[in-house]
């Protein structure tokens, strides 16, 4: 049979895992997230796979459900797809395979767990011509079509295409067994994983010695593996095929150094020589973009905190570890608000706008002060939570301890932003209570500032007129945004430490989002597509730029590389200092006006207009 070429198009998969059941009857199975990560490795390895890689493990039904659409329907025609399962297998009444995700009810599978005709329903509205599903779970032989009994009259046209495979870890009846963990730390990968991985590491999966490792070729290393270790399982292979799939390349050995370069006359590789070489140095492979699904639709910019990614939608905190891409337990919230996040929990008003503390990574409530707070208006600074109150009481709680240090009163106005602290001071936008019409566009009326030690009223600035909920707080200074007329806003800079307006700068329109304090700078965008950056401190203009489109979060930088994304679907960086344009890449991000993607100095975290969650490089 010909084998079908790396050629031009993508090669991506899809790598699913389940090991967290929240079911009492679906144990626990500590494989699959190892299997889904060894896996990763050697399908990304650009000398062996070649693969884009996503993988989704202990993740829900519908996040599930909508990855593997995305996945095939996005699909181009010369692109090859493989799709990995490593979870329970359930079989219904009705002998209907289903792949168990981490809320499926065993006994109502078919509204809990992924069905297998449903995967098949995807794959065939697929354009790929090459498709592969290799399957690690219990009775994964039914998911071969013709299965259950003799052969079908319709298995030809289930898999029609160039190339269409699968491959499953046993027969329709079997079990696949999990990996023997005798060190609970480190979790073993599934006996039939494990054998698919050393054979594509190893490349002694590359019968023909042609240097390159087909479906069919891995399938028979996998069971004559499986064969001699006398695991009692039996791989099966389905599919027709107009030419094999190459699933990997062999890869390449690399020589040993001569012995000019190991400083010696010994023989070269008999170990006879006086000093044996270290042999080269290998750079690890620098870790490709990735994006995997977060919310169901549009959703705020992602956080980052303590090694983990919230992405908000609505009244749900979806949670990702920023290392391995494991989902957290989702996280549900009584009102829509922000949250403040600190030290791996997310603070926010529960039932009776009581405080609650969530546990990022577990969901599991936390202890913490009994105080009620405001929607959407709680700030953290260090590790002291600044929460007002519906009293109109200003509270400053040391999140370390739990005591509350300091409550202030408001003089009964509302707050229209989350407190921030600077230059010793936590300040406050407040103002008289409006309808909420006008609430939704202005904050208030004036700018309180509180010592942070003490709580003790330092000063106040009051405004010629209303301002927005859009403000910058920095050490420099508190930059507002106040409207002056229809036709435009006024940005005003105060001394954070003595109240004092430092200047004024008058837009040309509207600002489309909240501006940015980066770099000695104040940036902001407009709705007519200008980009323009001030002097923090004197607040002379620098430049003026245009943007594609209205800019739809705030600009945000890593480094002197500042970044803005519009609705033309352009993610833009810029030189911070000249505003000079670098480069730019096609995402649509999810608008928020007010807050901004995640950054790191290896990676900017972006939520896009669907509620996926993407890691790019700066």
């Amino acid at each position: 049979m010909t084998v079908q070429a790396f050629g031009d198009g993508h090669r991506r998969a899809l790598l699913i895992g389940t090991g967290s059941y929240e079911h009492a009857e679906l144990p626990t199975l500590l494989s699959p997230e190892a299997d889904c990560a060894r896996l990763t490795e050697v399908l990304h390895d650009p000398e062996v796979g070649q693969f884009e890689v996503q993988h989704l493990v202990d993740a829900d039904r519908s996040t599930v459900e909508r990855a593997i659409e995305e996945f095939f329907l996005t699909a181009q025609r010369d692109d090859v797809c493989l799709l990995y399962f490593s979870c329970h297998g359930v079989v219904s009444r009705s002998d209907k395979l289903y792949f168990a995700v981490r809320n499926t009810n065993p006994d109502r599978p078919a509204h809990s767990a992924i069905s297998a005709g449903f995967v098949h329903d995807v794959m065939d509205e697929c354009r790929a011509r090459s498709i592969v599903v290799v399957l690690d779970c219990c009775y994964s032989g039914l998911f071969i079509p013709g299965a259950k009994g003799g052969p079908s009259a319709d298995f030809e046209e289930a898999l029609a295409g160039h190339g269409r495979v699968i491959i499953t870890a046993g027969t329709r009846v079997q079990r696949a067994w999990e990996g023997d963990h005798s060190d609970a730390g480190t979790p073993a990968l599934s006996p039939f994983t494990a054998a698919l991985v050393d054979g594509l590491r190893s490349g002694d999966a590359d019968f023909d010695g042609d240097g390159l490792i087909t479906v069919q070729e891995l399938f028979r290393y996998a069971s004559e593996r499986l064969h001699q270790a006398g695991v009692d399982q039996t791989p099966r292979l389905g599919g027709e095929l107009q030419y094999d799939i190459a699933v990997a390349r062999v890869k390449k050995k690399r020589r040993p150094r001569s012995s000019r370069t190991q400083g010696t006359k010994g023989r070269q590789g008999t170990g006879e020589s006086g000093r044996r070489g270290a042999g080269p140095r290998t750079r690890r492979p620098r870790e490709a973009p990735w994006r995997m699904p977060a919310a169901s639709g549009p959703a705020h910019q992602p956080v980052l905190s303590d090694g983990t990614l919230i992405v908000q939608e609505k009244y749900s905190l979806h949670v990702v570890d920023a290392e391995s891409r494991r989902r957290h337990p989702l996280i549900r919230m009584n009102y829509a608000g922000s949250p403040a996040f600190h030290r791996g929990a997310a603070y926010f008003p529960g039932t009776g706008r009581w405080l609650r503390s969530v546990d990022l990574r577990t969901g599991r409530p936390r202890r913490t002060t009994r105080l009620q707070v405001c929607d959407g208006l709680l700030g953290v600074c260090a590790d002291v939570l600044y929460a007002p109150g519906p009293d109109g009481v200003l509270h400053s709680i040391d999140l370390l301890s739990g005591d509350v240090l300091w409550s202030r009163p408001l003089d009964g106005t509302a707050v229209g932003c989350a407190p921030e602290a600077a230059a010793g001071n936590v300040i406050v936008m407040a103002g008289e209570p409006r309808l909420p019409s006008a609430a939704a566009a202005h904050g208030g009326g004036r700018v309180v500032a509180f010592l942070e030690a003490t709580g003790r009223p330092n000063w106040s600035y009051e405004p010629d007129g209303p301002l927005r909920q859009e403000w910058v707080v920095t050490d420099l200074g508190v930059y507002l945004v106040q409207q002056v007329e229809s036709a435009h806003q006024r940005i005003v800079a105060v001394d954070p430490t003595r109240g004092d307006p430092l200047w004024t700068f008058d837009t040309a329109a509207d600002l489309a989002a909240a501006p940015a304090g980066v770099g000695g700078t104040v940036v902001f965008g407009d709705v007519d597509n200008r980009l323009v950056a001030l002097d923090a401190k004197s607040g002379a203009q620098l430049w003026e730029r245009k943007t594609q489109g209205r800019i739809l979060t705030r600009p945000f930088s890593v480094g002197d590389t500042l970044y803005t994304a519009d609705r033309t679907a352009t993610v833009t960086a810029w030189n911070l200092p000249v505003g000079g344009k670098l480069r730019s890449c096609d995402i649509l991000l999810s608008p928020d006006p007010r807050g901004h993607p995640a950054v790191t100095p290896d990676w900017l975290y972006l939520t896009d207009s669907r509620g996926d969650l993407h890691a790019i490089r700066p």
